[in-house]
């Protein structure tokens, strides 16, 4: 038992690194579930490494559900679409002090994707994603000391729309062998400060519901 000091106070436990990372992780995931923006993001990651006390740490995610948490809460944010994605139209991916990889993200139905580095790498996979029924999608993507590197399906048309700051944009996609007017778009906004911002294709050839959305609308 923990000792009790002479004003009849239990003492407080000190965090240890594994559970201020572990409350950084779960910062994370809440942002690309759509419950924090990446400010509060940001600033909430900066008050986990600075918190000495399990009870400072408990304060920056007492608002979140708990990890691995299950039920209607969990369910929806682990489907966004069916949650926070789907309320605003948009879903966020970020790599916040670290590198992330996420492969066919979640994401049916929704037009706009936001795929953020910040001191990390995101590497962000499309091909897997349902294509919208539009053909088009729009990707913001900001790489600050931190690279965003976006994975997109043969037969896609990429338009590039980003800045760069001590960055660089690199798109190593090949040109789309389609009908002009019909290939499917994802369009690429941004800026890269002090990070890189790269489009490629995959490894490997795949059928995808891209090239599918493709092949129907030339036969249409």
């Amino acid at each position: 038992m923990a000792p009790v000091p002479a004003g009849g106070t239990r003492a407080s436990v000190l965090a240890s690194d594994a559970e201020r990372e572990a409350l950084v992780e779960r910062l994370r995931v809440a942002t690309g579930e759509g419950r924090l923006t990446l400010e509060e993001l940001a600033d909430r990651c900066e008050a986990a490494y600075l918190a000495r006390t399990r009870e400072q740490l408990a304060v920056l995610g007492r608002d979140l559900p708990a990890a691995g948490e299950t039920g209607t809460d969990a369910a929806a944010g682990a489907g966004v679409g069916a949650g926070a994605g789907a309320a605003t139209g948009k879903r966020t991916f970020v790599a916040m002090i670290g590198d992330v990889t996420i492969r066919s993200p979640a994401v049916h139905g929704l037009k706009n994707l936001d795929a953020y580095a910040v001191l990390g790498d995101l590497t962000l996979d499309l091909c897997g994603m349902t294509a919208p029924s539009s053909g088009e999608l729009t990707v913001t993507a900001r790489a600050v000391f931190g690279d965003v590197r976006l994975i997109v399906p043969e037969g896609v048309q990429v338009e590039l729309a980003c800045g760069s700051v001590l960055g660089d944009v690199r798109d190593l996609t090949r040109a789309h062998t389609a009908p002009h007017g019909r290939a499917p778009r994802i369009r690429v906004a941004g800026a890269a400060i002090c990070g890189d911002i790269t489009i490629a294709h995959p490894g490997d050839r795949r059928n995808t519901s891209w090239r599918r959305w493709l092949e129907e609308a030339i036969r249409r």
